[in-house]
């Protein structure tokens, strides 16, 4: 069974409607197995932030990171003007 046609447990899907609830997009970005065991991880943009979720095959969340989805760009920071002496 691929990730694509894989289905992600409802216990997954309830963690994601129980903290995402309005205008969430939601992506599963891999399946994989590691070490025996399968994972779920999973993308969710919410308030200009990307959250990584890494499900374990029984649907706990085992991991979360959360990222900026627009960071801030290094080009548009103020430059630093000549100081006086």
């Amino acid at each position: 069974m691929t990730p694509k046609t894989q289905k992600i447990p409802a216990k997954i899907s309830d963690y994601i409607a129980d903290h995402f609830r309005e205008d969430f997009l939601f992506e599963v970005k891999a399946v994989k197995q590691i070490g025996g065991h399968v994972y779920y991880m999973i993308e969710v943009s919410k308030d200009n932030y990307v959250h990584s979720l890494r499900f374990n095959e029984d649907g706990d969340l085992v991991k979360e990171e959360a990222d900026q989805a627009f960071p801030q760009d290094i080009h548009d920071e103020q430059t630093f003007e000549d100081v006086p002496e």
